[in-house]
């Protein structure tokens, strides 16, 4: 299997970065790597290596290699037994490449984000290792996958197997088949009900982004690696969901690569049991890789299994993987609805990101910004109670040399509560939820430097 891949040269990649792949252990989603990170960060550029290194004789024309890395590119492959196979340019540069000790039997399935075949197209029948021998280079991003085809006439051979895959991402059952007009034109038609049909040019965009996905999955091997350039695409969120699941079962034996802006493509399930989590964003004027670690893992482990904070990951949490710098962490959900309302009381009018329903207790914060640190994040904030000075001292210690900041609120809490279980607190709020007076002065002074500091940086 893959261990890592490492680029420099190619698009943004001005310096020389790695990626270390996860790698399957039988567990669920033990072999899932899941690309997040900003538009332009370089995650479509990552996967095109993959692309790129499946190819017989790649060239990389002018505009797709860096200057900055001296107008030359260099993609290495390293595998799980110490073999390395290596794609660069040719030493006088220009857009011609070398490979050294390329590995023939090994098979990449790369699938880019646009996913498109012409709707007519003529018959040839390709089965996978075919398919995967004579992988496209489409000039440029969006360009029709023709080739793809010819993988549909062997899926259509296939359809009860196939079938079961695409129904189950479906929801329902959705027969296709293909069939040829009187001027010999070949298409995917589709039937509906008894009697409606519709022909390959007017499949939905999800529908036609599925039959590539699964095509990618429905026969794959142990010794492959499934490659896809944000899976999401024109896919309604319970699709989403359960691409994922089918993806999180494969990903038990067959290492897959997915990119993505779409929390619904994040397992925390998957991390906790050996999947990567890796942030491409730009810095320095170059793409940039950071990753999930260990600590990351146990993190995700406690948060997986807490009964009584079950958002602290969840879908409203885990949208903070794709958010940029700024993001302010607090203790709980009671802090990210209050602080809000607040805001709106004190007339600031500016929005601030806060992280999810919170992180569920002041001591979870520190590991949230870890993950934070982790991924790459430059500016993360973290808001504490009064009453957590010790919390608040400990972060500023850690976490100040890279950056980061801390506040503390000028009361116990963000509102009044009284004693039940635990000690009375004086807060923010009173019964009412209003401010009290004596606050007010402190919260505008400590919002403003909050909102000075959070708002996108370049």
């Amino acid at each position: 299997m893959i261990k890592k891949i490492t680029c420099c040269g190619y698009r943004g990649f001005a310096q020389e970065q790695t990626l270390e792949l996860a790698v399957p252990n039988g567990k669920i989603g033990s072999g899932l790597t899941v690309l997040i990170g900003p538009n332009g960060g370089g995650k479509s550029t990552l996967v095109e290596c993959f692309s790129k290194m499946s190819m017989n004789d790649p060239s990389f024309t002018e505009g797709k290699r860096n200057k900055l890395a001296g107008d030359r590119v260099k993609i290495s492959i390293t595998y799980s037994d110490g073999q390395e196979t290596v794609l660069s340019s040719v030493e006088t540069g220009g857009s011609e490449t070398v490979r050294k000790n390329r590995l023939e039997n090994y098979g990449i399935y790369y699938l880019p984000s646009r996913r498109v075949f012409n709707p007519y197209f003529s018959k040839s029948e390709w089965d996978r290792n075919t398919f995967l021998q004579n992988p496209e280079d489409p000039q440029f991003r969006g360009s029709l996958l023709n080739n793809f085809t010819y993988r549909l006439f062997d899926a259509n051979k296939k359809g009860k197997d196939f079938n079961v895959i695409f129904w189950k991402i479906l929801g329902k059952k959705l027969e296709w088949t293909i069939d040829q007009d009187d001027n010999r034109n070949y298409y995917v038609k589709i039937k509906k009900g008894d009697v409606i049909y519709h022909n390959s040019d007017g499949l939905g965009e999800g529908i036609v982004s599925l039959l590539f996905i699964v095509d990618a999955i429905f026969e794959a091997k142990d010794d492959e690696l499934i490659v896809i350039d944000e899976p999401e695409l024109s896919l309604h969120p319970q699709l989403q969901g359960r691409l994922l699941e089918e993806i999180l079962e494969l990903t038990k034996r067959v290492q897959v690569v997915i990119s993505t802006h779409s929390p619904n493509m994040i397992s925390i399930e998957s991390a906790i049991n050996g999947g990567v989590v890796a942030r491409i964003y730009e810095k320095d004027n170059s793409s940039n890789i950071s990753c999930i670690d260990e600590c990351c893992r146990e993190y995700f482990r406690s948060c997986f299994f807490n009964l009584n904070n079950p958002h602290t990951m969840g879908s409203d949490a885990r949208s903070c993987f794709f958010a940029e710098d700024g993001y302010i962490i607090t203790e709980g959900q009671e802090d990210v609805m209050l602080f809000p309302k607040i805001l709106k009381e004190l007339d600031i009018k500016e929005n601030i990101p806060f992280f999810g329903f919170g992180a569920g207790g002041a001591s979870n914060i520190d590991k949230i910004a870890h993950i934070f640190k982790c991924l790459g994040f430059a500016h993360i904030g973290a808001i504490f109670d009064g009453d957590k000075k010790d919390e608040y001292e400990d972060f500023i210690r850690k976490y100040e040399n890279i950056g980061y900041k801390a506040w503390i609120i000028p009361a116990d809490d963000v509102r009044d509560k009284p004693e039940v279980k635990k000690e009375a607190k004086l807060g923010l709020l009173d019964t009412n939820r209003k401010i009290k007076p004596q606050y007010k002065k402190d919260l505008i002074k400590m919002f403003k430097d909050i909102l000075t500091y959070s708002q996108p940086h370049n």
